[in-house]
């Protein structure tokens, strides 16, 4: 299926311009100064060079290769767990994150009176409402909310890099610290980029986004200290008013509220993505429309009505999805490697190296975390609950999954 180029800009770029990647982009950016532009184009180059060795004309070309990839090098039931614990969690999570800061971000920027949790809740209904119809109204809205999410930090961007008065010298500033694991943090920003399937259309998406990330980060630190950038929870607010002042927080507001609508409606759309993938004899295709959106609904309104959204946990739990869904991707660069191997007979040298890079991106992920413990834990039982859920799945289903197997070879 072609998509046009706004809307594979809407799915592949949707968690980097999150609120959660713009906080980790103005912390990096407090702390490392300009390292952290060298540090986002490598993490770019790396995923480039991933996103060329899964398209390579070899691997099957079908809307479920992913999961044939993976079935090939590891069998039904690790496969079929490694896609729903890829996904589900961290749509669970993120939507809970990211409604609860719009939330907050509708209270504090537009409308006083209306309760932060309230406003969490009618995005998390509109969202899950949107699922529930046809695809297309879902596509349409994700045009719109990164049109509104892109543009508005473009705008902000160019406002303030032709508007400033520093020079280019102010750039550039020792960094406060270093640790091998700063690089890393870039890593998850590109989340969802396998939504994007045409290969030179995923490549120009990561490029056109990452360009866009990288005038906020300069914007940012023209306008904002490093030590307020590297220590704020919030510098994305911080920069838009010190670039604007009351105008630039308000279109800020707006670019946090679309940019949150746009990364959890692309982790909806890559959950269902994947349970169609790994699910076609088990539910007919109308149960799979709404019995997703309804879960994954459910379990956010739980998360947020039990308080999670206001603990520290939640930024652990979520530290944690992400490298679920990096561990997938890995896992598929490195299955589809084998899969090469075993039709052409060769390991192609050049093609190991970007998952090598990447596994030792996510090694750094994990134990240069603050919370390394609880994230090792969080992992462990999520793997653990997805590999039950699918031996059960496969067991219960095992005559229609054959089948279906059967056909697809």
């Amino acid at each position: 299926m072609k998509y046009s180029f706004l809307f594979s800009f809407g799915l592949g770029c949707a968690w980097l311009l999150s609120p959660e990647s713009l906080v980790t982009a103005g912390n990096l950016a407090g702390k490392l100064g300009c390292l952290s532009l060298v540090f986002i184009v490598l993490v770019l180059l790396l995923f480039i060079f991933c996103n060329r060795l899964l398209h390579h004309p070899q691997l099957p070309d079908s809307p479920d290769k992913e999961f044939l990839i993976l079935r090939s090098a590891l069998g039904n039931i690790p496969a079929t767990a490694l896609s729903l614990v890829s996904c589900l969690p961290l749509t669970i999570l993120a939507a809970t994150a990211l409604f609860v800061t719009s939330g907050y971000t509708f209270n504090e920027v537009f409308l006083y009176w209306f309760p932060n949790f309230g406003f969490a809740f009618l995005l998390l209904a509109c969202l899950t409402i949107l699922q529930i119809l046809p695809e297309q109204y879902s596509y349409r809205a994700q045009t719109l909310f990164m049109i509104l999410t892109g543009g508005g930090l473009l705008f902000l961007s160019l406002y303030a890099i032709a508007g400033t008065e520093a020079s280019a010298a102010d750039l550039f500033h020792k960094p406060a610290s270093f640790s091998p694991a700063d690089p890393a943090l870039f890593l998850p920003v590109f989340t969802g980029i396998t939504l994007v399937h045409e290969k030179y259309s995923a490549n120009v998406v990561m490029v056109f986004g990452t360009t866009l990330f990288i005038l906020w980060i300069i914007a940012s630190m023209l306008y904002v200290s490093p030590e307020r950038l590297a220590s704020s929870t919030i510098p994305y607010m911080t920069a838009a008013r010190k670039i604007m002042g009351e105008p630039g927080r308000q279109l800020m507001g707006l670019v946090v509220i679309s940019g949150s609508c746009a990364a959890v409606n692309a982790l909806m759309l890559l959950s269902r993505q994947m349970f169609t993938h790994i699910s076609p004899a088990l539910l007919p295709v109308k149960s799979r429309r709404w019995l997703l959106p309804l879960f994954t609904g459910s379990c956010t309104g739980i998360l947020m009505a039990t308080g999670l959204a206001g603990d520290e946990a939640l930024e652990t739990l979520l530290h944690s999805g992400l490298i679920l869904w990096l561990s997938y991707y890995l896992i598929l660069c490195c299955s589809a490697l084998s899969w090469l191997k075993k039709n052409s007979g060769t390991a192609m040298l050049p093609s190991c190296l970007p998952p090598l890079f990447l596994t030792g991106g996510l090694l750094s992920l994990i134990f240069g975390s603050p919370a390394r413990t609880e994230t090792i834990l969080h992992i462990f039982f999520a793997i653990s609950a997805a590999a039950l859920v699918a031996a059960v799945w496969f067991f219960i289903n095992k005559k229609q999954i054959t089948t279906s197997k059967e056909t697809t070879v």
